[in-house]
């Protein structure tokens, strides 16, 4: 009976050291996120991406409760937020908010980061390009801007966000398919652009709709044609290159990213949390009013599709005369 009592004491000590195990387990610690959610914007303030960075942090508090802050990390094509994002834990509280750019910084060197470094999460915006024109100007079609720099090559100024970004690339793909040439004005911020066309500084821009939602709207700026393979639902009177007769269609991206290593208990809490986001009313009002498309990029078809771009990104610089083939 001894023997019994005392096998009886040691299960039970056991039991008890199993339970102590259980809760020091990274599954049993404390919910996600244990504190602040930093939002890191690699771009300016006033940007399409910063505003969808600062919607997106403002959601997740309204549907998750959490607490957020974002702040801009402007400056070299990403790479200084990127690098400010490897910096920091593998613990999920450090979000980088980026763009379709990514592609092209690592091509050209200029983010010296691999993909393997990035922890894909989710793309939750993308929208097309588009070729931009104040009001006042005597462009009123693709062709009719083709022509021109036919007849005058770089006789406009054209520009938009970065060097040798997505926008300057499908400038490029334009001026291959209508035989012309053209100079390029880089913007360090989206929100510069609609301000330069309509102060004078460039005549033409390839850029984003939502880039100068307001002009658009209020038909200071007029588009001559847009990037997607039918009619954009929000912008239904703008023609697209495809009907004008120019094969241009694609669309940038804009998503989350983590540090590589994030543990993947905590990248699905995160999912769960940009679920909740997207099915809102508020996002889904937010995606309409800025003229924006779930592309429905995650996980590894996110990382799967950022890899084709690079090879994409790869060729065009190489024939654009960024890279040294």
């Amino acid at each position: 009976m001894t023997f019994g009592k005392a096998g009886g004491w040691v299960s039970g000590l056991l039991a008890s050291v199993s339970l102590v195990l259980a809760v020091a387990t990274p599954e049993a610690r404390a919910a996600f996120p244990e504190k602040t959610i930093n939002v890191a914007v690699w771009s300016g303030a006033g940007g399409a991406l910063d505003i969808y960075g600062r919607k997106l942090a403002e959601m997740l508090t309204k549907e998750m409760g959490w607490t957020t802050k974002v702040e801009n990390r402007p400056g070299g094509s990403g790479s200084v937020g990127m690098s400010y994002m490897m910096t920091q834990p593998a613990d999920g509280h450090t979000w980088l908010i980026f763009t379709a750019t990514l592609s092209t910084g690592i091509v050209r060197e200029l983010i010296p980061f691999k993909t393997s470094d990035i922890r894909f999460v989710r793309a939750m915006t993308a929208e097309p390009t588009s070729l931009a024109v104040r009001k006042d100007s005597p462009l009123k079609s693709t062709a009719d801007f083709v022509n021109y720099m036919k007849a005058h090559p770089k006789g406009l100024k054209t520009g938009g966000h970065s060097s040798g970004g997505f926008h300057q690339y499908m400038l490029f793909q334009l001026m291959e398919k209508g035989g012309f040439e053209a100079g390029w004005v880089p913007h360090d911020s989206s929100a510069k652009i609609p301000l330069n066309i309509m102060g004078g500084h460039i005549d033409a821009s390839m850029m984003t709709p939502s880039s100068g939602l307001s002009q658009v709207q209020s038909g200071d700026i007029r588009l001559l044609g847009v990037s997607l393979p039918e009619r954009s639902k929000f912008l239904p009177d703008v023609p697209t290159f495809k009907e004008q007769g120019f094969d241009l269609v694609d669309m940038i991206w804009r998503g989350v990213a983590l540090k590589a290593g994030t543990p993947e208990p905590i990248v699905a809490e995160i999912q769960k949390a940009l679920d909740k986001v997207e099915a809102s009313a508020e996002w889904q009002a937010y995606m309409k009013h800025e003229f924006q498309e779930n592309p429905g990029y995650r996980d590894d078809a996110f990382r799967q599709k950022v890899e084709k771009e690079i090879v994409e990104q790869r060729a065009y610089l190489e024939k654009a005369g960024f890279l040294k083939k």
